[in-house]
C-alpha cells in the first residue's frame, strides 16, 4: 500500500514537472515565433558581394568592400581561377556608379536557387528605382555560379556565417534598440511582420534600409570588426560605437514616418537649405536632412541610456563624421534634443518632442553659422626655438575651453593626441572669445608639423558659443622658416 502510493506521488510529481517544463517551452517557442528581428546570411547575398569582392574596383577603393582579414584571404584564394570571368568586368562598378553597386548586391536577395542550382527571382524587390543590374547579368551570374563552384565554397564556410550571425546578435543590443524605438515612436511592425538584419563580411560602406514586401523590412548592414575576429576582444565602447550602423538604419523606420506626421511643420519650421552642405539628401522638401538630424540625435539617447560612460566621447566622434557628410549643425542639434528629453514629462515620448524640436529649429535657424579658423591659413611659417607660440583666430566667438584637443603630426611618422591646456601650454582666450594662443616646443628633426582639430578621438573640441563645431577635420601647418 506505501509502495503504492509512493509511486502514485512520483508519477503526479513527475507530471507536474513535465507540465511546467512544457509550458515554459510553449512559452519560449511562442516569444520566437512573434521575434521580429532575425539575422540573416543569405546564400545569394554573399555571392553577390563576392562577387564584388573579385572585382578590380572591389579590390582597389579601400572603403567599398572589407578587405585584409581570413575569410577575405580565402575567398581571394578559392576564385583564383574564375578570376578572368566576364562577369567581372560587366559587374566592376565605381564611386559614381554607386547605384548600380548597390543594387546589384542588394538585389541579390530576391533571389534563390532552383533544382537544377540555377538562379531564379524569388520576388519583386529591387533596391534602387530603375537599376536591376542583378537581373541583367543573371546568364553570367549563372556561369560563374558552375565555373566556379560556388555552392561548394558556401556549404564549406557553413560554420563560420553561423558564428559570425550569432555573434552579431550576441554585441549588437538588437531587441534594446527596438524596445527602446517602439516605445518612443510606438509600434511600427506588428507581429505579422517581418524585420530581417541582413549580414556579409564584405559590405563596408553604404548600409542600408528597405522594404523588401508589405510585411518584411530589411536591414543590409555593416559588421563591427570584432564580430569577425577571435583575437579582438569586445568592450562597451567598441560595441557604443558599432551599433550605429545598425541602430540608424533601424531608426529610420520609426523616425521618418513620424516626420511624415508632422510635414506640416517640417516644410514650415525647417530649411533644410540652411542646414545641408551637399550631402546629397536635400530632397523631398528637406526631409531628408530633417531625418538625419534626427536619427542621430536619436542614436546620442540611445547612447545615453545604454553606454553613459562612453555616450559623450562616443556621440561626439559621429558628430565629426555626420559634419563630414555635409550636416554641418549635429552636434547644435542634438543637444538640443537631448535637452528637451531630459526636462520631458515622464508620459511624455521623444515623438511627442517633434513639436517642440521643429518651434526650435525655426528660430535657431535664423542665425546659423559654422565657425572657421581664418587664421593661420594652410601654411605659416614659424622660427622653432624651445616653446613656440601660435595664434589662432576665429571667425567667431568660441566656447572658452580650459583644455583643448590637437592631433599633433608631421604627415608621416608622428601622430599623437595633444590636450592644450594652461598649465602646460599657457592655453589664453581672448576676452571676445575670437583668438586662442598656446605655445608648445617642436621636435627639430621636422621642418614642418600640422594640427588637426575636431576628427576621431577628440575629447576637447573646438566649438563656438552658439554650440557649433568648427569643421571637422581643419587643420593648419607650422613651417620652421
Amino acid at each position: 500500500m506505501k509502495i503504492k502510493q509512493a509511486l502514485r506521488i512520483t508519477i503526479y510529481t513527475l507530471s507536474i514537472v513535465f507540465f511546467i517544463s512544457s509550458c515554459q517551452k510553449a512559452k519560449k517557442e511562442s516569444k520566437e515565433s512573434k521575434e521580429i528581428i532575425s539575422v540573416e546570411y543569405p546564400e545569394t547575398y554573399e555571392l553577390a558581394n563576392i562577387i564584388l569582392a573579385l572585382t578590380k574596383y572591389g579590390k582597389t577603393d579601400k572603403w567599398e568592400v572589407r578587405q585584409g582579414f581570413d575569410y577575405y584571404n580565402k575567398v581571394q584564394e578559392y576564385f583564383k581561377p574564375v578570376n578572368q570571368h566576364p562577369l567581372l568586368d560587366s559587374v566592376n562598378y565605381s564611386r559614381e556608379r554607386w547605384e548600380e553597386y548597390l543594387s546589384f548586391r542588394t538585389d541579390s536577395y530576391a533571389f534563390e536557387f532552383d533544382e537544377n542550382n540555377e538562379l531564379k527571382r524569388s520576388f519583386e524587390f529591387y533596391a534602387n528605382k530603375g537599376f536591376q543590374p542583378f537581373d541583367d547579368h543573371l546568364n553570367l551570374i549563372n556561369d560563374f555560379v558552375q565555373k566556379s563552384n560556388f555552392r561548394e565554397f558556401f556549404e564549406q564556410n557553413k560554420d563560420y556565417y553561423n558564428s559570425v550571425s550569432n555573434k552579431y546578435k550576441k554585441t549588437q543590443y538588437l531587441n534594446e534598440m527596438r524596445e527602446f524605438l517602439t516605445k518612443e515612436f510606438g509600434e511600427q511592425y506588428s507581429n505579422n511582420e517581418k524585420y530581417n538584419v541582413v549580414l556579409s563580411p564584405f559590405v563596408y560602406r553604404m548600409n542600408c534600409h528597405r522594404d523588401i514586401d508589405s510585411m518584411t523590412v530589411a536591414d543590409f548592414i555593416t559588421i563591427p570588426d570584432y564580430v569577425l575576429s577571435d583575437t579582438i576582444s569586445t568592450n562597451d565602447k567598441d560595441i557604443a560605437t558599432s551599433i550605429h550602423n545598425l541602430f540608424t538604419e533601424m531608426d529610420h523606420g520609426y523616425v521618418n514616418p513620424t516626420t511624415n506626421q508632422y510635414k506640416e511643420l517640417v516644410n514650415k519650421n525647417f530649411n533644410a537649405n540652411l542646414w545641408d552642405n551637399k550631402s546629397g539628401y536635400n530632397e523631398n522638401n528637406g526631409f531628408g536632412v530633417f531625418n538625419e538630424y534626427m536619427t542621430w540625435a536619436v542614436y546620442d539617447i540611445f547612447l545615453k541610456r545604454h553606454f553613459p560612460n562612453y555616450a559623450n566621447e562616443v556621440g561626439l566622434n559621429w558628430s565629426f563624421q555626420n559634419d563630414s557628410r555635409g550636416f554641418e549643425y549635429p552636434q547644435l542639434f542634438t543637444q538640443q534634443l537631448l535637452t528637451l528629453y531630459n526636462q520631458k514629462e515622464d508620459k511624455e515620448t521623444l515623438k511627442d518632442l517633434y513639436p517642440k524640436m521643429l518651434d526650435w529649429t525655426s528660430e535657431i535657424q535664423k542665425d546659423l553659422s559654422k565657425p572657421k579658423i581664418i587664421s593661420p591659413k594652410d601654411s605659416t611659417y614659424i622660427k622653432f626655438s624651445g616653446k613656440t607660440k601660435i595664434t589662432i583666430l576665429f571667425s567667431e566667438p568660441m566656447k572658452k575651453s580650459d583644455t583643448i584637443t590637437t592631433i599633433f603630426q608631421d604627415g608621416k611618422n608622428l601622430r599623437q593626441f595633444i590636450d592644450l591646456n594652461s598649465s602646460e601650454n599657457n592655453l589664453r582666450w581672448s576676452e571676445n572669445g575670437k583668438e586662442l594662443e598656446f605655445e608648445l616646443s617642436f621636435p627639430s628633426d621636422r621642418d614642418a608639423y600640422y594640427f588637426q582639430f575636431n576628427w576621431w578621438g577628440t575629447k576637447h573640441p573646438l566649438i563656438s558659443e552658439k554650440g557649433v563645431l568648427i569643421k571637422s577635420g581643419s587643420y593648419f601647418k607650422i613651417i620652421n622658416k
